[in-house]
């Protein structure tokens, strides 16, 4: 079944795929809510957040086993047998690396993608006059963030942040104090690493639910005039 679900997996389905075109002079506001529920249906997949965590885990691994190894072949004056046997796990951690990082990064720009269209149609409708702003945009947009596929993502994106500021934090530690100069201090720079991989990888969760939220939050008549105010 699990593989199964990774030959089919798709950035971006055949549904969504078809509506990223982003609306002109000559669009429609009338079809806007199918479109945006398309576009949001394949951004919010279950199947999305999941392979964006275990990117992420890859990428955690690959970076401590790598930097561990690397450590280790520095120090070490073992048979040659031995230390080529380190280099090829080295090799294979530094891929793990990079291709966890490669997927995070696909899923960010197809993410990223999918996001935009799907905000230009959620405005279509009011700036077009077809719809009003009322009351209940305004409760939308305050209960999106509790929608479960969208709470999942921020809490995934919290938890990074929260890696990201721990890792940065031990490395500036080891540092100052110069314990990163002792004979652990690779673990220092895995987690300097691991705090910059993280912090992309927060940054890049949190920024798609703040753009979906802007987007539904177009329906907010009070939202509408205080951004009218600041840009007065």
């Amino acid at each position: 079944m699990l593989a199964g679900v990774v030959k089919s997996f798709r950035l971006i389905g055949d549904r969504a795929q078809a509506h990223l075109s982003m609306p002109d002079d000559s669009s429609s506001a009338a079809g806007a809510d199918s479109i945006v529920a398309v576009l949001r249906s394949d951004y919010e997949r279950w199947t999305r957040w999941l392979v964006g965590i275990i990117a992420y885990m890859i990428a955690v691994i690959g970076i401590l086993f790598s930097v561990a190894l690397m450590a280790f072949l520095v120090q070490s004056e073992g048979p040659a047998l031995e230390r080529m046997v380190g280099v090829v796990t080295v090799v294979i951690a530094l891929g793990m690396t990079i291709g966890g990082a490669w997927v995070l990064a696909k899923l960010w720009l197809s993410g990223r993608r999918m996001l935009r269209t799907a905000v230009a149609w959620m405005r279509l409708p009011y700036t077009r006059g077809v719809r009003a702003r009322t009351a209940s945009g305004w409760l939308s947009a305050r209960t999106t963030n509790l929608e479960p596929r969208i709470f999942a993502r921020i809490l995934t994106s919290s938890l990074s942040l929260l890696v990201a500021i721990s890792g940065i934090a031990v490395f500036i530690r080891d540092v100052v104090t110069g314990e990163i100069a002792g004979d652990m201090g690779y673990l220092a720079v895995a987690m300097l690493l691991i705090g910059l991989v993280s912090l992309a990888a927060g940054l890049a969760q949190l920024g798609g639910v703040m753009r979906l939220v802007s987007g539904v939050a177009e329906g907010d008549p009070l939202w509408v005039f205080l951004r009218g105010k600041n840009r007065t």
